[in-house]
């Protein structure tokens, strides 16, 4: 299926966007201007940035690598809500929190939930497994207790694109330890294959949003000290899933060069007989949950993940729509 035609005139507007403000080629960029110029695209995206009745707390939680900013978004005047632990994306190298505002506001409202939107140390400054270990840490003290008010099992752990990955990661860790919190995992244009070899990785290497080059520059800036993009906590498409792994839902675009890695993911969950629910977003490229400012037609794969998860927090098992 081509591009959706919003698609297309996105693509057109932020590369106008970048010869207007006369941005350098990612390649020729450090990470730290990168994470500029990404924070500066921001007004483009056109998202909503506030929404009725949801009370938004910063919040700082310990882990073995300092301090971490979090964001919890409470809806209010509604009580024992599910928990719901966010992480954004950005190649382990870039974004933030700002970067998933948009979209935890919308997860805290629709499902509705407690939204625990958190960060983590960025490579190449912080490289693998400094990210996983943040994670697992905040997961930790989450599930005993250091913010009030929040269930403390079950916990929904979600992530888009690295963050995906990142969840993967933390969950794999939790469960070698015997006491995961973790009742469901939601995956958004997951990357969970970082050695750029599926077929997807060529066949949507340029012109759609995200690059290879990019993805290029991102691998060998997490990946450091020799440790193999292969590893498990890397590439877990690769691997078997572990025994005890929870139900999974996925929301992968089409046009995307980390296509594959949802493909060959799900065929894991399948030989493992974890329940899951996966839906390709046609016609859509990596990361359009980020741009649903820019591209309406895209509401309703948005609508689908949202009722899927919130199905299992009603009925604590997945639909079969």
């Amino acid at each position: 299926m081509p591009l959706h035609p919003e698609v297309t005139a996105l693509i057109a507007k932020v590369g106008q966007w970048n010869i207007d403000n006369k941005v350098p080629p990612r390649t020729s960029l450090s990470f730290p201007e990168q994470r500029q110029w990404g924070r500066a695209l921001f007004p483009l995206k056109k998202t909503i940035e506030e929404r009725p009745g949801v009370a938004v707390d910063h919040v700082t939680l310990s882990t073995r690598g300092g301090d971490r900013p979090v964001r919890v978004y409470r809806p209010q005047s509604q009580t024992d809500l599910p928990t719901f632990v966010f992480i954004h994306g950005g190649g382990y190298a870039v974004g933030g929190l700002d970067d998933v505002h948009h979209e935890t506001l919308r997860f805290a409202a629709s499902i509705p939930a407690n939204v625990v939107a958190i960060s983590y140390r960025l490579a190449p400054e912080h490289p693998w497994p400094a990210g996983i270990d943040d994670g697992e840490d905040i997961l930790e003290v989450i599930a005993a207790g250091a913010i009030p008010g929040l269930r403390q099992t079950n916990i929904i752990l979600g992530g888009i694109s690295a963050g995906a990955g990142l969840a993967v990661a933390v969950t794999r860790r939790l469960l070698a330890k015997g006491h995961s919190p973790i009742g469901l995992l939601v995956l958004m244009s997951p990357w969970l294959d970082l050695t750029q070899s599926l077929p997807s990785t060529f066949l949507y290497a340029q012109g759609f949003m995200l690059e290879r080059t990019a993805l290029d520059l991102f691998i060998e800036a997490y990946c450091r000290d020799g440790v193999p993009p292969e590893h498990p906590e890397l590439s877990p498409a690769r691997h078997p899933v572990p025994a005890g792994w929870p139900p999974v839902i996925t929301l992968s675009a089409e046009c995307d060069p980390l296509a594959d890695d949802a493909a060959i993911y799900a065929r894991r969950l399948d030989e493992a007989g974890v329940p899951h629910r996966w839906r390709v977003a046609q016609g859509m490229i990596h990361g359009f949950h980020g741009w649903i400012g820019q591209i309406p037609a895209a509401s309703a794969d948005m609508a689908w993940l949202d009722d899927q998860i919130r199905h299992f927090c009603d009925h604590g098992s997945l639909s079969g729509f």
